[in-house]
């Protein structure tokens, strides 16, 4: 019943949508054909009886998805401006440019696609009479990690060099099997591609992205062109692959509308990009990990241009045993669970991470003594990025502080000194960075004293708070100040009743979910 009536839904929502005039690239002209193909010369050129046709490989225009035969051929209808991508499968990799960046597709836009403010893609002329992707073999164990940054977000170059410094240069060598950055990549100027992939090139790992709302040119009058600087230097805003046992679907969800000469973005993914997600999830087992990512939030941050649409990608997700989204956009680091209060059907919620940001909020605040802004971010996270841990078909996350050991998982608040009259009304708070926010966390006062539990708040991180005063009142200052605090989802806050004694007290902390074990510690001189 379930699939019938999502079936229903796609008619309904394409008919719709094809009326609405979206994604109009796709008026079918033309054919594209070639062949996928095991690449042993090496020469990333086809060479046929040297090189080994592979069939069952899929291969997709953006929208539709066919399977290679047997003698490794395939054939797709594209229109006027189509990227045409092999789907990687498991055990193979695909070629990876100078800096890293996977190059698996074809984009064919005949009249090309730009705004007036950046170069964007120039006219790819006729289609090749074969469009070929070669693929090499590489073992993909079931255990892996994946590298995982939110808003990189850099305005300028000195920006590009604060990201260097703070994050890239210690994860150069790292043995994780990609990264990923999603969306926002820059902070508007699109000339800032260049540089910042060339030094995320050095971490030495494929590295893909997906555009943010910050990342299309705005002097454009359509979303095609909006992307131009985008295809030329990453490809396909949207795409999919497997790695491992993994199945990972990366979404363009950020749509530039221009009518009645007023622009500016919304949240959505349109009939093409619908179609394509609801075709790639029909080709997955129901028990397979299947991670989205995507820019902007499903729920709680920019309302989406047509409900109906988002709630279609609930009920494609819902059919799925085991499914994780990540995204950016909020500059805070949070768990969200997708329930019946959302609207998502079925009794198991969808888990969705805001993953914060490299950039922290905007590479605001003082600068320490290295020259690189705190930029502490809203809910008191500090500039971080992740490690997504996949063990077969189950998952967990690592959270990173930049420039930090991997033990420092949270930071306390509490006073340095305090009058022991006044000692029973000891007020603690943890911000416990990555826990769950079904954390068990508990606090003890001394080595001797007793384990309590905390309780979960949602309230404004009290150590962030007192930052942006301390910084506020300073007068001039050669930074930009940090912006107004948001509620933090992963505080915990004690107060004690009871009074102490004179002397020096470690407060020790202890968070502990399905994940992790995470332990802080305080010291507080009670006079």
């Amino acid at each position: 019943m379930r699939t019938t009536y999502l079936l229903i839904l796609i008619f309904v929502f394409s008919h719709i949508n094809g009326i609405a005039g979206y994604d109009q690239s796709f008026q079918k002209s033309t054919v594209v054909k070639g062949f996928v193909y095991h690449d042993r010369s090496g020469s990333g050129t086809y060479i046929s009886g040297k090189d080994s046709p592979l069939p069952g490989i899929a291969v997709s225009n953006g929208r539709d998805i066919v399977l290679t035969g047997a003698d490794g051929s395939y054939e797709l209808p594209v229109g006027d401006h189509n990227t045409i991508f092999v789907i990687k499968p498991k055990n193979w990799m695909v070629p990876v440019d100078e800096n890293n960046i996977p190059r698996f597709y074809h984009i064919h836009s005949p009249y090309g696609a730009t705004g007036t403010m950046y170069e964007g893609l120039a006219a790819t002329g006729d289609m090749p009479a074969s469009v070929d992707f070669p693929l090499i073999p590489r073992h993909e164990p079931d255990k892996f990690d994946v590298l995982v940054f939110g808003d990189t977000q850099p305005r300028n170059i000195e920006e590009v060099h604060y990201i260097s410094r703070d994050m890239i240069t210690a994860l150069t060598g790292s043995d994780a099997a990609f990264g990923v950055t999603l969306g926002d990549v820059v902070f508007d100027d699109l000339d800032l591609f260049g540089p910042l992939t060339r030094s995320i090139g050095t971490i030495g790992i494929p590295w893909v992205s997906i555009p943010g709302n910050h990342d299309i040119d705005f002097t454009a009058d359509n979303d095609r062109d909006a992307r131009g600087a985008w295809y030329r230097t990453f490809g396909p805003s949207y795409y999919s692959f497997s790695w491992g046992p993994a199945h990972f679907i990366l979404l363009d969800n950020v749509r530039w509308i221009v009518e009645d000469g007023n622009s500016g973005y919304k949240t959505g993914l349109g009939e093409a990009q619908m179609e394509f997600l609801q075709n790639e999830l029909s080709r997955l087992e129901k028990d397979q990990l299947v991670i989205l990512m995507v820019h902007i939030p499903w729920v709680g941050s920019t309302q989406w241009q047509d409900e109906a649409e988002k709630q279609l990608v609930f009920e494609m997700l819902s059919q799925f045993e085991n499914t994780v989204s990540l995204v950016a956009h909020t500059h805070r680091h949070y768990h969200h669970f997708i329930g019946q209060e959302d609207g998502f059907p079925g009794n198991t919620p969808h888990h969705m991470i805001s993953m914060g940001a490299v950039c922290g909020s905007w590479w605001t605040g003082a600068p320490d003594e290295y020259g690189i802004p705190h930029a502490m971010m809203s809910d008191g996270t500090p500039t971080s990025y992740a490690l997504l841990n996949i063990d077969r078909n189950r998952w967990k996350l690592s959270w990173r502080a930049a420039r930090r050991p991997a033990g420092f998982q949270m930071h306390i608040d509490a006073p340095d000194e305090i009058n022991a009259g006044e000692s029973a009304g000891l007020v603690i708070t943890a911000n416990i960075f990555n826990a769950l926010p079904s954390a068990n966390v508990e606090v003890k006062i001394g080595d001797k004293g007793e384990w309590i539990r905390m309780e979960k708040i949602r309230e404004h991180d009290p150590a962030r708070l007192a930052v942006a005063v301390r910084e506020k009142n300073l007068e001039n200052i050669p930074w930009r100040n940090l912006g107004g605090a948001q509620v933090s989802e992963h505080l915990w806050s004690f107060q004690s009743g009871m009074p102490l004694e004179p002397g020096t007290y470690l407060i020790h902390i202890r968070a502990q979910d399905d994940w992790w074990t995470h332990r802080g510690r305080h010291i507080i001189h009670v006079r």
